[in-house]
This record gives structure tokens, sequence and C-alpha cells, in this order.
């Protein structure tokens, strides 16, 4: 519905309850859910907005007002559901909540078309994520937190998953056993922060174009297959730079490092990554580690980027905006900029950014 159409509505209409039933949907979904349930006593269509409400959210608001009753709550909540839910967010820090409730939720809201999934299980135990999560076709964005799926799953796919969060998750499979498969048709933007061993799936997501990695442990380009899933990948954030060879070409038209250290290890990663990145015109790099302080460090650093002049001559060839974050001003840093700018011929714009200005 237009702005116009909505606006109309609202002049013909004399109380709140005559608006349409979709705007009174986003007028509830607006409000913690405490307030929402309440509505549902006012009259008859209040019940029915109620009870037709598209998406639910609980989050530590709620938690924080119910306490215990929580699990049982949520549980009368979807009974009095009568149409499909849209989104479900359960974002936990209570440790009223069992494995055998969640996995209620999970399996009504699979069994009502939901497309909108978030769970962040903040507590003292590790959810296991139920394999039935994977019947469910509607899922289009999910995102989990803070859980933990078993593999192998036979035949394990969202077949219309769009947009994949992984957050604090893990995956563990049998000693021995083969990597999994994980078949997603439809993925276009996957990310992933500090999850743990990851690389025990394959993905198959042949539209795969955002890529995100985020993490404390190591990257491998190994992980998920990289060699050819990064062939078609277009835009990369927060990855950890690695020294594994690239059999392919890649796709990357902008990316970014974070957490990037200021050694010969990682810039001689990020120069051999670049040059396999004939397309890529946009480069933001956020700068962790001042070497400055350490002279043999920094030394090392100046002896590379001068005697390295035809790496990085390629390495730099197509960029065009190159953005330097965490910036302090030492010395290796200002070097780094003069390189960028002799080896960067088309380059249009360079930013240096300040910590406080990230």
């Amino acid at each position: 519905m237009s702005l116009h159409e909505v606006a109309s509505d609202l002049t013909k209409s004399t109380v709140i309850g005559d608006l349409p039933n979709d705007i009174l949907h986003r007028i509830l979904e607006k409000l913690p859910i405490k307030d929402t349930v309440v509505t549902s006593i006012l009259s008859k269509q209040w019940l029915h907005v109620w009870s037709t409400l598209p998406h639910f959210v609980f989050d530590h608001l709620f938690f924080d007002h119910v306490g215990a009753s929580a699990a049982s709550i949520i549980r009368k909540i979807l009974m009095q559901h009568t149409e499909s839910i849209q989104g479900f967010h359960l974002i936990s820090k209570s440790h009223t909540l069992l494995q055998s409730d969640v996995d209620q939720f999970i399996m009504f809201v699979s069994n009502h078309g939901v497309e909108k999934f978030t769970l962040d299980m903040d507590t003292d135990w590790k959810y296991l994520l139920p394999h039935s999560i994977f019947t469910c076709s509607t899922l289009t964005d999910l995102k989990l937190s803070r859980c933990m799926l078993k593999l192998p799953v036979p035949d394990a796919q969202f077949p219309n998953l769009v947009s994949l969060q992984l957050k604090l998750f893990s995956i563990e499979r049998p000693v021995g056993s083969n990597n999994a498969t994980l078949i997603l048709p439809m993925l276009e933007t996957l990310e992933l922060m500090c999850c743990f061993n990851v690389h025990s799936v394959n993905l198959v997501c042949p539209k795969l174009v955002n890529l995100s990695i985020l993490t404390s442990y190591t990257i491998t380009f190994q992980c998920f297959d990289v060699n050819s899933l990064f062939g078609r990948i277009k835009h990369e954030l927060a990855l950890v730079p690695a020294t594994d060879t690239l059999d392919v070409s890649l796709n990357l038209q902008s990316l970014k490092i974070s957490d990037l250290k200021i050694n010969v290890k990682c810039f001689s990663s990020l120069f051999y990554l670049l040059r396999n990145c004939g397309m890529l015109v946009e480069l933001d790099l956020d700068l962790l580690e001042k070497v400055d302080a350490t002279r043999n460090h920094s030394s090392e650093l100046f002896y590379y980027l001068k005697s390295h002049e035809q790496v990085i001559s390629e390495a730099l060839q197509t960029i065009r905006k190159v953005t330097l974050r965490k910036f302090q001003g030492t010395a290796i840093e200002m070097y780094l900029v003069e390189v960028i700018l002799v080896n960067s011929p088309n380059l249009k714009r360079m930013s240096l950014k300040k910590l406080e200005e990230n």
C-alpha cells in the first residue's frame, strides 16, 4: 500500500480500529510484544488483528518482563495465531527456555510459512538445531547465533534461502566422516562471524554474490571449497587474508579487509589476493596493528614494499577507490599511502579515516 493510500485511509477513519489490517499490523509491530498482546482484549476485531500478526519479536525486553513464564507465554501466543507467520525472531538471554521449547517453536513456525527467522540463544547452554529446520522450504532469511548443528544431515538444503547469517555458530560432525553438503540454490548473501569448524561443510550456492567473513580463527581459502565459490562473488566484506593458493580469478568488485595486521605476512597475502581480482574497483582496509614501535618489523615491511614493486603494481591496476581505516599517520602508514598512489593508475579517490571516524 502506497503512502498516498495510507493517508487516504487515515482521512476516512474516525478511530484507529477502522484502519486496514495491514496498517494495524505495522502499528502493532512497532510496540513491545507485551503491549501488543493487551490489544487482543479490546474487541473481537482487535483479537483478529492480533491473531493474524505476521511478525513476532521476542527480545530481551520480553524475557526481562515475563521471566520464568517465557516458554509458556510464547507457546500460548503461537497457538492463538491463525495465519501464516512471515517473521519470527527469538533473541533470548533466558535460562528458563529448554531445548525442547525452542524445538517446538521452530516446528510451529516452520509449519506456518515463516520467511524470516532469527535465533540468538545467549544462554548458559548451546542450542542444538533440530534437523527439522531443513524441512522449512519457505525460509528466505535466516540468522543463527550461539547455536550448533550436527552433521551430516541427509539432503540438507534450504531451497529458497536468499540470506544466511551465522554468528558464534559451531558445526560438529562424527570423527572420520566426510564433509557434508548444504545445498542453497537461491543464496545471494552469506555472513560468517566467529564461527567454528565451518570447513566441515561444502556449500552449493551458484547465485552467491555477497560474502562476509569475520573471525577470530584462521580463515583459509579451502573453506567451503572457496576456489570455485569465489569466482562468482562480487562483494566481499571482512575477510581475513590468508596465504593459500587460488586456482581461479575472482570477480570481486569491492573488497573489505577487517583487522589487517601491518606486517609482511598479511601484506603479502593481501597483494597476492588482489592480483587475482581483475575487476576490483573498491578496496577498504581496516588497519589493526601498528608496527612502527618495533624497528625490525618496520624495516621488514619497508623492504617488502620497496622490493615487490611489480607484484604491488599488478595488484593495484584496477583500483579506483581506497579507504584506510584506523589511520594514525605512522611512518609505515604514510609509506603505504605513497605506494598505493604510485601504483594505482586508475585511482580516483583515497580516504584516510582516523579511529574515531570509524
